[in-house]
């Protein structure tokens, strides 16, 4: 996800606030190609502290 996104599901209230801490609190851009950055959500729940129990996904096997 770009970093407007990212931000707002980190709940940072900006763009700015979520740059900043990219490095630190947040992972860095799993795709960094120029002005193209791009956050994989897996990255971010880890970062954020969101299991996956948390989330109510099913495996996509389990469903079929």
């Amino acid at each position: 996800m770009p970093a407007t996104l990212a931000a707002g599901y980190c709940g940072e209230p900006s763009v700015e606030a979520f740059t900043a801490r990219v490095g630190s609190e947040y992972p860095q851009p799993r795709v960094n190609d120029g002005r193209r950055r791009l956050w994989l959500r897996d990255d971010l729940d880890r970062a954020i502290g969101v299991k996956s129990a948390d989330l109510d996904v099913e495996d996509a096997a389990e469903v079929m």
